[in-house]
């Protein structure tokens, strides 16, 4: 199957001193895992990124910086990160474009949160300063150290793959707010957070908080995408 991938960046020093569009390994690994060859999409948004979107079985949208508050329409709080004004472009196109369009999507913590401002939701931009300080988010360990508990709330993929309640790694500080409409929660952390959804009347179109591909025994949610992408009925 072939899966589509938004890059993230970063800078390089030396002599040659420019930006480098990639994929950082822990992705590649897990869906190499499962049977998917990989495609780069290219980081600027054109008019030629729906028809290779139609050429591709699915799309994954990974981690990375900050959503731009703008595009929920908020001011940036002071503990807001770094941002991708570029990233956010591709990415909300591909998510809106994929969930109109019944192309299987995972989106994984920025990921998810694209996903819920593309279809029209907001986020918080840091949990600890809107109030959320009882559940470590960020958490400091390292992986395979798990950071808390979620609790399943709906029907989506995650059933097959998960106990009712779970333990995930967490290492994101803004989170889902007012859900998108037609996102349903399907997962959520003890203060109520949502750490998954999942898109009503759409074949596979999931996104989680957490990061599954640095844990290999989660790495069926990665098999959940390559399966949907197949045509194979997951969930």
């Amino acid at each position: 199957m072939l899966i589509g991938v938004t890059p993230q960046s970063r800078s390089t020093e030396g002599l040659f001193r420019t930006r480098i569009w990639g994929l950082l390994e822990p992705y590649v690994r897990a869906l190499e895992s499962q049977g998917a060859s990989i495609v780069i999409l290219p980081p600027q948004a054109s008019d030629r990124l729906p028809a290779l979107l139609h050429k591709l079985d699915g799309v994954l949208l990974p981690g990375g910086v900050d959503v731009d508050p703008a595009h929920f329409g908020e001011e940036p709080i002071p503990e807001m990160g770094e941002v991708s004004l570029e990233r956010d472009a591709i990415e909300l196109f591909v998510a809106r474009y994929t969930a109109q369009h019944g192309i299987p999507t995972l989106g994984v913590c920025r990921g998810v949160q694209v996903m819920n401002v593309a279809l029209g939701g907001s986020l918080y931009q840091d949990l600890p300063a809107q109030g959320f300080r009882s559940v470590q988010h960020y958490q400091k360990a390292e992986p395979p150290v798990l950071g808390h508990s979620v609790e399943q709330t709906g029907q989506s993929p995650l059933n097959k793959l998960f106990e009712p309640r779970f333990r995930v790694n967490s290492y994101h500080h803004q989170a889902l707010k007012d859900l998108a409409p037609g996102l349903r929660p399907v997962a959520t952390a003890p203060d109520g957070i949502v750490e998954a959804v999942a898109l009503e009347g759409h074949p596979f179109y999931l996104g989680v908080q957490w990061h599954p591909e640095l844990l290999p025994e989660q790495w069926g949610i990665f098999r959940a995408l390559v399966e949907a992408a197949a045509g194979q009925p997951v969930g």
